[in-house]
């Protein structure tokens, strides 16, 4: 009798396996649909380079002077070029690399952009934020000078690196596209006497 009961559950068991099986009926919970209708991912770049003014070929070695007195300048450009498809907004700053603090800070520049004065003052200190349309570019004039007569100054070095790094904002809100771009620089100063 044990192994008839036995037999009519494995039965029983086996009946209702099959019957499951082929309901295509689950017992879930929860139910999750998901419809995506006309939905669009778009990739998009930032990339801009620093460019001769002359000739739009690339730039990495800007300021190379040798033998600056006072009362000397130096001047030279750079274009910003756009060439990705977002606008970029770019800082421009400056860090000593190697040399002579006493020169570096002595080191005087004024930056046009686009022929607009956008800093006057210590090299250093050179800090300004603006904006390339994503099928444009921005010229950039700098004029490097020594407005110190100290003696002291005289056979120094001061290397620089001028940095242009974007910060772009789309729709209101900071996002994570990045570039940035570096012009190398070299100063050393010349001989002179005080009354020259």
């Amino acid at each position: 009798m044990l192994f008839t009961r036995i037999k009519q559950a494995a039965r029983l068991v086996l009946v209702t396996a099959v019957i499951l099986l082929f309901s295509q009926a689950t017992d879930a919970d929860l139910l999750d649909r998901e419809e995506v209708v006309a939905n669009t991912v778009r990739a998009t770049t930032l990339d801009f380079s620093n460019r001769d003014t002359a000739n739009e070929t690339g730039k990495s070695l800007f300021f190379s002077v040798h033998g600056l007195i006072p009362t000397g300048f130096q001047v030279e450009s750079v274009r910003i070029k756009n060439e990705g498809e977002l606008p970029v907004t770019y800082q421009l700053s400056v860090s000593q690399t190697a040399g002579d603090v006493a020169l570096c800070n002595a080191l005087q520049v004024r930056v046009l952009s686009d022929w607009d004065t956008k800093y006057t003052g210590g090299v250093l200190e050179a800090s300004f934020e603006t904006t390339v349309p994503h099928t444009g570019s921005s010229d950039l004039v700098f004029a490097l000078s020594l407005d110190d007569t100290s003696t002291s100054l005289t056979n120094m070095t001061c290397a620089f690196n001028i940095m242009i790094a974007s910060a772009t904002v789309v729709q209101g809100k900071t996002v994570f596209f990045s570039d940035e771009e570096v012009l190398q620089n070299q100063v050393a100063t010349g001989v002179w006497s005080i009354g020259e």
